[in-house]
């Protein structure tokens, strides 16, 4: 008896336990994760929607009961002619028309999230559309729209070159006002590339060669205006040398002169010093005796 009890006890135990790892096992398959850099929704086909939104964690999704996942951190949403890149394994980059009639596939990078506030907004909008549909239709929309628009703003060569960072700063803006009211935050967009058809080639092309024979052009323009101020300042120089150089002549030649004029007088110079020397301005008045005494010394020496 207490053999069949101790069986009965066992097998007992036995079902409960493999009860409770079914039921455990039945439990933990419908644990679903909420990944990091993302909040979740529960609907519910017998409730509809659950207005509470979950942090990553892992949650219980019972039957017939769907979990929708939305990224809070930064997604980049890729549209671009390379088939090996973006969610779209083809080519899916985006055809520009520009203010010259020119029409060009450009790749284009948008990055963005879910705000956990807006998740609820993105759900209403979209019907439950997971985000990755939600990428490749919805945002892909918007942004061929608004490239087009932007596009109209520029010529292919600008855009593709120089006017590339001001345009991108415009349709990340466009983008913000249309995407932030359905409840996505754009973070930034870019004109990343382009792949111009053959005739735009064409003109690029040229258009470079025009603007590399325009700068050989100013460069020698430059050259030849430089050797024309070289010339004029060597020529202003070598005048000036000229002009100092007799200017020293010159004065060398009357100092010469002068000393010569005073070599004359000296050798006519008889030794004596006049008895009348005068200044300059200065009146002398000569009286007869003053003359005669002038006079006689002239004979005198004359004598001598």
């Amino acid at each position: 008896m207490k053999k069949f009890k101790l069986t009965r006890f066992l097998i007992g135990l036995g079902v409960c336990l493999v009860l409770f790892l079914v039921g455990f096992g039945t439990y933990n398959s419908f644990m679903q994760w909420i990944p990091a850099g993302h909040v979740g929704l529960l609907y519910h086909a017998s409730g509809g929607l659950e207005r509470n939104v979950y942090s990553p964690r892992r949650v219980f999704v019972g039957w017939m009961t769907t979990l929708y996942t939305y990224p809070t951190q930064e997604q980049a949403a890729i549209y671009t002619s390379d088939p090996d890149e973006g969610e779209v394994k083809s080519a899916d980059s985006v055809k520009v028309t520009t203010n010259d009639n020119a029409n060009t596939d450009f790749d284009i990078v948008v990055w963005y999230h879910i705000a956990p506030d807006d998740v609820l907004k993105v759900f209403d909008n979209y019907k439950g559309q997971p985000i990755e549909q939600i990428q490749s239709s919805v945002i892909r929309s918007a942004v061929r729209q608004a490239a087009s628009n932007i596009g109209t703003q520029y010529d292919a060569f600008s855009l593709m070159g120089e006017a590339r960072g001001e345009a991108s700063t415009k349709l990340t803006t466009l983008l913000q006002q249309e995407l932030g009211q359905r409840g996505i935050t754009v973070d930034g967009a870019e004109f990343a590339g382009h792949s111009p058809n053959p005739a735009i080639l064409t003109r690029i092309t040229a258009q470079i060669n025009a603007e590399t024979d325009l700068n050989i052009a100013k460069t020698r323009q430059e050259i030849a205006k430089s050797k024309k101020d070289i010339a004029i300042t060597l020529a202003t120089a070598q005048a000036e040398a000229a002009r100092l150089k007799s200017a020293q002549t010159q004065a060398k030649s009357l100092e010469l002169l002068s000393i010569e004029a005073d070599i004359s007088a000296l050798k006519k110079w008889d030794g004596k010093i006049p008895p009348i020397q005068t200044k300059p301005g200065q009146t002398v008045v000569v009286t007869p005796e003053v003359l005669r005494a002038v006079t006689s010394t002239r004979r005198g020496g004359n004598n001598e």
